[in-house]
């Protein structure tokens, strides 16, 4: 008898306990990111009573992050979506900062004006994914048109009519060049307007908006359209219409004026005056 129970002793002390399941690890790690979190919501709530509930919210809060961060929350990889233009080495200088940060440590409203401050990127959403992931989602700029600002800069404009410093504005160059101040702003509208005649809208190299109040539209880059301030619409029609029957954009002219709603009035390049040939010739 005293064999057999030292035996089941031995017996007993030989058997090893099998592994627990990796998801017991990771859920007790979640239990206490919740219940952490919940008591630091709940104090939150009453932090305004007194200024020792203030600085009670804000050790529990410091304890927290460290007993998460010993956890293995920690900021060990980043995701972004969205992006096509906005410079990739800037962003990930803007990242770069924030990997083995403990993840609940993470100020991501600094971290959302720092990526906002990357060329092309106009804004930026972020989320924690527990227990180790920050997620980056941009909306980037889109360029439509190219401006030359007051110090003869050229930048680009994009589709919400704001100016986009910082990027590469030559490796746009088939975009049309804006002038004059406020531009950018109506640059959208502009866009509208040409594009309503799309055979004339290929031909569009740039435009000045003149005393923010009306567009020249240049065409091929040798024309100007004199628009009006008000109902410039009804003038493209009209020239989108003249050229269908007379072609007259590729007369000897520099400059086709739509100001008066009765008439359009040419001007005939002085080439074509010196050498006495007729517009058209």
């Amino acid at each position: 008898m005293r064999h057999v129970k030292r035996l089941a002793r031995q017996t007993r002390s030989g058997v090893r306990r099998p592994a627990q399941p990796r998801w017991r690890a990771a859920l007790r790690r979640m239990a206490i990111v919740v219940v952490g979190l919940g008591l630091v919501g709940f104090a939150a709530e009453r932090a305004w009573q007194a200024p020792a509930t203030a600085r009670l919210l804000e050790r529990a809060r410091e304890r927290l992050i460290r007993t998460t961060a010993d956890a293995g929350f920690v900021v060990g990889r980043v995701y972004s979506e969205g992006r096509t233009l906005a410079d990739e080495k800037s962003l990930r200088n803007a990242l770069e900062p924030y990997y083995g940060r403990p993840i609940l440590s993470v100020d991501l409203d600094e971290l959302n004006d720092r990526i906002e401050n990357v060329p092309w990127v106009r804004s930026a959403s972020i989320s924690r994914q527990l227990p180790d992931t920050l997620w980056v989602r941009l909306d980037e700029h889109r360029p439509i048109a190219r401006w030359m600002d007051g110090n003869r800069q050229v930048v680009l404009v994009s589709d919400a009519g704001e100016v986009v410093r910082g990027a590469n504005a030559a490796r746009f160059r088939g975009l049309p060049l804006l002038f004059g101040k406020g531009a950018p702003g109506r640059a959208v509208e502009l866009l509208r307007l040409v594009a309503s005649e799309p055979a004339l809208a290929a031909r569009v190299t740039g435009a000045r908006l003149v005393g923010e109040r009306r567009w020249d539209v240049h065409l091929d880059g040798r024309v100007e359209v004199r628009l009006p301030a008000a109902q410039p619409e009804a003038a493209w029609r009209r020239l989108a219409a003249e050229e269908r029957a007379s072609a007259v954009l590729g007369r000897a002219i520099t400059a086709v004026d739509l100001r008066h709603p009765d008439w359009l009035t040419l001007r005939i390049a002085d080439q074509a005056i010196r050498n006495g040939a007729e517009p058209g010739a």
